[in-house]
């Protein structure tokens, strides 16, 4: 038995939040995590909206029945089937939704990437691979991509801001694990935000970063 690729097209689909025009000071990605929608996903950071702030959140390219074979469609960023090539697919999804929006024409312009959960090593990869200007990560209740470290040089890591946020009472990150992760991660300079709620988005934790860029 012999396995084979092919490239082909596919529709993706992703939602924004508030007008990006000349008063539009802040893009955020927000990149969702398994096995849910970006739709939904997006609506978390309603709270957040000026007219200064615009949301982009693309949706995974993979979707999925969550229970059963029917009921609630989610969606993940990749699985450990065919790894490498679903990474480059979605790193090459990600710099083409960056690309609709044609961000050099807004200058002084910042661009934060979050990732939430799954979505957060989806993140990092892309931050590390893309060419396109982003200014600030925010890893949201999630990991960094392990094979990342150590940098590289020409990494897009040491390039941005870099924020950790997650709940002390997230369901999924104990404090032996979260206190492994920034052993990890301190070469990434990591600013800690820390809330009181679990393993969901909280706006209060974002706040301060939508107030300042």
């Amino acid at each position: 038995m012999t396995e084979h690729h092919i490239e082909i097209k596919k529709t993706a689909r992703y939602f924004t939040l508030g007008d990006l025009n000349t008063n539009t000071k802040q893009i955020w990605f927000v990149i969702h995590g398994w096995g849910m929608d970006a739709r939904s996903f997006l609506s978390s950071f309603e709270p957040l909206l000026t007219k200064n702030i615009f949301f982009i959140a693309p949706e995974a390219l993979n979707r999925f029945y969550v229970k059963g074979s029917g009921g609630m469609v989610g969606a993940t960023w990749m699985t450990r089937e065919d790894r490498l090539n679903e990474i480059k697919d979605y790193i090459a999804y990600l710099d083409g939704v960056y690309t609709q929006f044609e961000l050099a024409k807004y200058p002084g312009l910042g661009v934060t990437a979050l990732g939430f959960s799954q979505g957060a090593s989806t993140s990092t990869r892309w931050v590390t691979e893309t060419r396109n200007k982003i200014d600030r990560l925010i890893v949201y209740a999630g990991e960094v991509a392990p094979e990342l470290f150590p940098l590289n040089e020409l990494s897009g890591l040491k390039k941005t801001k870099n924020f950790f946020i997650c709940g002390k009472q997230d369901e999924y990150f104990t404090m032996p694990l979260l206190s492994k992760m920034k052993d990890a991660y301190q070469e990434m300079n990591f600013t800690e935000i820390e809330f009181e709620g679990k393993h969901v988005i909280n706006t209060m934790a974002l706040e301060y970063l939508t107030r300042h860029s």
